[in-house]
């Protein structure tokens, strides 16, 4: 009977759960120090296999507690109104902060949660002539990298009131711009009626401190929860001026019913002048007024599969452009794994955007990608997204372009193919960040940087943040050389700055990723 005790007692042992963990701490302003109640808790599994969330709040004394959790990995962060949502040990309110370790049986305790207040902006916005304006469309933006290349990024927007007052509000710090178009200049399509010429002047988007130019924009500093006020803008008039021509079919006959969209190409901060119109009788002609000097790109469409595309240049008036509407083109796209079968795309995601946020999504069609509608002519970047852990893009070929490396350019009409290599040998990176002291590191982020040869290319840069023990592990690296950086505080992004990556470079530690390899590395902050 004893042996078949002892496998009892063995079988016992192996089907009891693993012992539950907890977690304690207070959440306190990150300014003042000051305890914070009503705080939510929200604890997330790193693993994307079990996202359900366990959440608490903090009490009067800014205190919390979280028990019967199950062992993993967590990223914990607090919300509460006023304050920017923190994740525990970041940095800055961006940062996906410390991971949190928890092990069969053990808790946590005495975490300290900073959570950040965020920062306001606020002004008046009045016209020309020195009235407030109402119902005019204010952005914030900050100056982000992406892909090597400098771009000012839209971070927020609000509309002034009646008062002409604007507040913009959860705000993180750092600098920032601000501008504003004027009222009604988003409207979808506006079609001058009035009688005689086009006014000689006009209002158009303005950055603050009140100018036309973006290049001219100030910076606006924001400290953690910060109200900075009095940042009014007197919107700019320019000299404008007026843009028409004849929209016409590829057989040369009038093209009536064609939707015309005027939209500039240099101000950035989402203040582009975006003005549209629709043909105004059979011969397809059209007229646009009130367009201020600039860089644009004039796109005519009809009937969803007609679009004809033409850059401008206005200093003056423009009479006379044509614009000859074709067919855009249909964009296809396969998918194959290396050195094996097709891939079915009923699980992938592609996406063709020129700026890194507006595009076209291919849909899976049978075995195969296609776009919905035509693709209008321009560069594009392909991106691939959802893929399985341990699977990376190989390579996407298109004829002889490498459309990694040079991107995707569109022609008018026809259909344009592409193929898509995904890879699953890749490597494991993982490694331990330590400070000047040679102490653990945790909450550093860890940057992991492709050799300079393949620095413009996104897919292959990737974060992480350290844990409570300074360690870092990246799943899914494609095989090459590369270097690991790693900061204590840093601005998000920042690393796409080939600038800012040059003043760094000696402090990278390299490594190299082969197929299939787990390889691990030593970061000093």
């Amino acid at each position: 009977m004893a042996p078949l005790l002892l496998l009892a007692f063995v079988l016992s042992a192996q089907d009891k759960p693993p012992e539950k963990c907890s977690l304690s701490g207070t959440v306190v302003n990150s300014v003042t120090g000051e305890p914070l109640n009503k705080v939510d808790l929200v604890l997330v599994p790193t693993e994307r296999s079990n996202r359900i969330a366990a959440v608490t709040s903090s009490d009067s004394e800014g205190r919390f507690t979280m028990v019967d959790l199950d062992p993993g990995s967590y990223h914990l962060t607090g919300k509460r109104n006023g304050y920017l949502d923190t994740a525990y040990g970041a940095r800055r309110p961006e940062g996906d902060g410390t991971v949190l370790r928890l092990e069969a049986g053990h808790g946590l305790p005495e975490l300290k949660l900073k959570l950040m207040p965020f920062g306001v902006i606020a002004g008046v916005v009045r016209d020309s002539d020195g009235e407030p304006l109402n119902g005019a469309h204010v952005t914030v933006a900050r100056l982000t990298y992406e892909y090597g290349k400098p771009r000012v990024q839209g971070y927020g927007d609000t509309e002034t009131d009646d008062l002409g007052q604007y507040r913009l509000r959860g705000l993180p710090p750092g600098k920032y711009y601000v501008g504003v178009k004027p009222n009604g200049d988003r409207e979808a399509t506006r079609v001058d009626h009035s009688s005689g010429k086009a006014a000689a002047e006009g209002p158009v988007p303005t950055v603050y401190p009140g100018s036309a130019d973006a290049s001219l924009a100030a910076p606006i500093e924001v400290a953690t929860g910060a109200r900075v006020s009095g940042i009014d803008i007197k919107m700019a008039r320019v000299r404008c001026y007026t843009v028409s021509g004849r929209v016409a079919t590829g057989a040369g006959a009038g093209a009536p019913a064609a939707y015309i969209t005027l939209r500039g190409q240099e101000r950035g901060m989402e203040l582009d002048v975006a003005l549209s119109t629709t043909t105004r009788n059979a011969n397809g002609d059209f007229e646009l007024r009130g367009v201020p000097p600039g860089r644009y790109q004039l796109a005519a469409t009809r009937g969803g599969s007609e679009v004809a595309v033409v850059p401008l240049e206005v200093a003056g008036n423009l009479e006379g452009v044509r614009a000859v509407l074709g067919k855009g083109a249909q964009v296809k796209a396969g998918m194959v794994m290396e050195g094996g079968g097709r891939v079915k795309p009923e699980r992938f995601q592609v996406f063709l955007t020129v700026n890194g946020q507006s595009g076209y999504f291919l849909e899976a069609e049978g075995d195969q990608f296609a776009t919905q509608n035509n693709v209008v002519p321009d560069r594009y970047e392909v991106q691939v997204e959802r893929l399985a852990a341990g699977t990376y893009v190989k390579s996407i070929r298109s004829g002889d372009t490498d459309v990694l490396n040079d991107g995707l350019t569109i022609a008018p009409g026809g259909t344009v193919q592409f193929e898509i290599t995904l890879a699953s040998d890749a490597a494991k990176v993982e490694g331990t960040v330590t400070n000047q002291s040679d102490q653990p590191g945790p909450g550093a982020t860890v940057v992991l940087v492709p050799e300079p040869k393949f620095r413009a290319r996104g897919d292959l840069f990737k974060t992480a943040t350290t844990d409570q023990y300074g360690h870092f592990e990246f799943a899914t690296v494609a095989p090459g050389e590369y270097k690991v950086f790693a900061w204590d505080d840093v601005e998000p992004g920042i690393w796409n700055d080939p600038e800012f990556l040059k003043e760094h470079e000696k402090k990278g530690a390299a490594v190299t990723a082969g197929a299939k390899g787990h390889e691990t590395v030593k970061v000093k902050m």
